[in-house]
């Protein structure tokens, strides 16, 4: 499938992170991840809001 379509809303990020994507899991986590022709890679699961 298209990794830029479907559920989740998925949203391009910008600024630094321009080339990443950001889909919802739920109503509080998300997921960051970046695609080529190959594969999809994911660099980030979990909250929106979550504290460092």
């Amino acid at each position: 499938g298209d990794p830029t379509q479907g559920l989740g809303k998925p949203e391009p990020l910008k600024h630094n992170l321009a080339g990443f994507w950001s889909r919802r899991l739920s109503q509080r986590d998300r997921i960051i991840y970046r695609f080529d022709k190959k594969a999809i890679y994911i660099f980030a699961i979990g909250g929106h809001y979550d504290r460092i």
